[in-house]
């Protein structure tokens, strides 16, 4: 017995359509998909608020010593008294080059009323400091090779910047790229709750 392996117009416009539905439901599924992308990074840009959100404990961290690329020995403890700007970053990322440049603006800006430091993690010492030279940032650059001060404070991706209130307290952690205008009105923020 034969078969009619012909294609009716009938045929042709209920594969169309069929196709037509599967687009639609695939665009659905990919906005559905980034719609809830975009309210996660909207959420990890949220004041830390809660201790299941905050660092395990941070406190410890403010009597560690760190190594400036200047080779200076401190600590977060001897800038008690002034709001702190820590921010993660590494030559190997590339929103963090993409922010430098913002961050020396702001930090220009606050002058000596907010420290900022850079803590360079998980890189090369010498990629680091080209890279500091290149991007043209005057603020504090240490090191934090194996990362602790970054998971310590709740890091999860690069760049994470972390807002500390002039008594060493967390204030607020952000993962993501900062611009010089969202990083000022973080810092506003911070001084705010301050005041």
């Amino acid at each position: 017995m034969a078969v009619d392996t012909q294609t009716t117009p009938g045929m042709r416009a209920s594969t169309h359509n069929l196709i037509r539905r599967v687009a639609l439901i695939g665009i659905i599924a990919v906005s559905a998909i980034a719609g809830l992308l975009v309210s996660a990074a909207r959420d990890s840009d949220e004041r830390v608020s809660n201790d299941l959100a905050a660092p395990a404990n941070p406190a410890p961290l403010s009597d560690v010593e760190f190594v400036t690329f200047d080779g200076e020995t401190v600590t977060l403890a001897d800038f008690r008294g002034r709001p702190v700007v820590v921010n993660f970053w590494a030559s190997w990322c590339p929103a963090c080059i993409a922010e430098m440049p913002d961050f020396e603006k702001v930090h220009q800006a606050f002058g000596d009323d907010v420290v900022f430091i850079g803590l360079a993690i998980q890189d090369e010492r010498a990629a680091a400091e080209v890279l500091a030279v290149e991007t043209g940032v005057t603020y504090l650059l240490a090191e934090d090779p194996p990362g602790d001060f970054f998971e310590a404070y709740g890091g999860i991706a690069m760049p994470t910047t972390v807002f500390l209130t002039a008594s060493g307290e967390l204030f607020e952690r952000h993962s993501g790229i900062l611009t010089e205008g969202s990083l000022t009105d973080k810092i506003n923020e911070l001084l705010e709750a301050a005041a």
